[in-house]
């Protein structure tokens, strides 16, 4: 914690007397970036730039890029007043994998000034079976306007592609933001940390970012974790719920962030459920789902067998490398109830996760078949949880809420 806390401007806020409740307090929030490479966030939004094939004829032509066949991008970061950064992915063997990035990091359209190439870093992502391939620790100078002067900022990133399976060249290159803008504010005593998130790496901070208010006693996985942060178009609460906090305006450099502070009129779980109540489907109001309960990834998904039947999803669990229970689920593809399983409760975060504790089995009903007849299955949606020796030890049937099918499943795990 100590390099985050480190250069942080802390700004008192003057406790409120009771007199001046209805009133909005406005402060400025001096901001600095946090450490490269401490807050990486993950690939959840990277900021897409075009690759193309042909060579850009003003930019300087490295014999070397000729003879390897590289690809060029382009891409708008900052203030950049239409001058964007270009760069070259350069491949090594030509027909693999890109191995080497090069960014004019000056804008001047010569590739030779900028220090070296970032060599690529290469990893399996499961999800997709394809390969990501990074560029980390890179840092670019953005160009940012102050009282009429153009002035830079550091801007740390990393860079990446997926390369699908059977394919050798990317269709994008993308750019991550690694870290994000932090400052402190005192209201009544307490000290919470700010800190702005430039979510859509476009390199400047906007309300369109998203940020977090948190005590500073809090850890930095926490403070910036998928369900603290929210769009600055909402407010932050204190943390004895007395008062809520919003913010007014950001520097585009994200030096220091407007907020204002005002006398809480409910809870903040009171109102974020007021507001997510009013964003649920008509569907999701008659099921009672709780809209604030958390939903899993898109790329996190449970991993079901299908087409197969129960004896092939037995013999995976029952494997030595394996040994986990099974979890069946008899459904058909005309079962609106099964549908509503897929949607909702199969896409709970919490669901998904107890998921990877079984081989889950899609079996397909018919009231004659084998297995139908074997597990005495009559309807759907049925789902059983079969021990290694393949007896029944848990069954439920119809739809269930992910709540109920989430204590349903960890029954079945004990």
């Amino acid at each position: 914690m100590s390099s985050f806390r480190q250069g942080v401007a802390v700004l008192v806020l003057a406790a409120l007397s009771a007199g001046e409740q209805e009133e909005a307090h406005e402060v400025v929030v001096t901001l600095k970036a946090s450490a490269p490479g401490e807050g990486k966030l993950g690939y959840s939004s990277g900021r897409e730039m075009a690759v193309e094939s042909t060579v850009p004829r003003f930019l300087f032509e490295i014999p070397e890029f000729q003879a390897k066949d590289p690809l060029f991008f382009r891409i708008s970061l900052g203030e950049t007043k239409g001058v964007p950064f270009y760069g070259a992915l350069d491949r090594t063997p030509a027909g693999i994998y890109h191995d080497r990035l090069y960014v004019d990091k000056n804008r001047d359209l010569d590739l030779t000034n900028d220090g070296d190439p970032v060599p690529a870093r290469i990893r399996t992502i499961w999800t997709t079976e394809g390969k990501v391939v990074e560029f980390l620790d890179l840092t670019l100078d953005l160009p940012y306007t102050v009282e009429g002067k153009e002035h830079k900022e550091p801007y740390a990133c990393v860079f990446f592609y997926i390369l699908e399976k059977g394919k050798t060249t990317p269709a994008t290159m993308l750019v991550e933001r690694d870290g994000w803008r932090e400052g402190m504010l005192t209201i009544d005593g307490k000290v919470y940390t700010v800190a702005l998130v430039d979510d859509d790496s476009d390199g400047q901070f906007s309300t369109g970012d998203s940020w977090v208010m948190r005590p500073t006693a809090q850890k930095l996985k926490d403070l910036l974790s998928r369900d603290a942060t929210r769009s600055m178009l909402f407010p932050a609460w204190s943390q004895d719920q007395k008062w809520t906090v919003d913010v007014k305006s950001v520097d585009p450099a994200g030096r220091s962030a407007t907020l204002r502070i005002r006398t809480a009129k409910e809870t903040e779980h009171d109102y974020f459920l007021r507001v997510a109540r009013q964003r649920q489907t008509a569907d999701e109001r008659q099921l009672n789902l709780d809209p604030l309960r958390p939903k899993a990834d898109t790329t996190d998904r449970v991993d079901w067998i299908e087409n197969k039947d129960v004896k092939y999803a037995r013999d995976i669990g029952n494997s030595a490398n394996v040994q986990k229970r099974v979890l069946l689920d008899f459904t058909s593809r005309t079962c609106p109830w099964c549908a509503k399983m897929y949607q909702y409760t199969f896409r709970d975060r919490e669901v998904v996760q107890l998921s990877k504790r079984f081989v889950c089995a899609k079996v397909l009903f018919k009231r004659d078949s084998p297995d139908a007849k074997k597990y005495n299955v009559e309807g759907t949606p049925t789902y059983i949880v079969l021990d290694l020796n393949g007896a029944e030890i848990a069954r439920h049937q119809g739809f269930s809420r992910p709540t109920e099918f989430a204590a349903w499943l960890k029954s079945a795990t004990r």
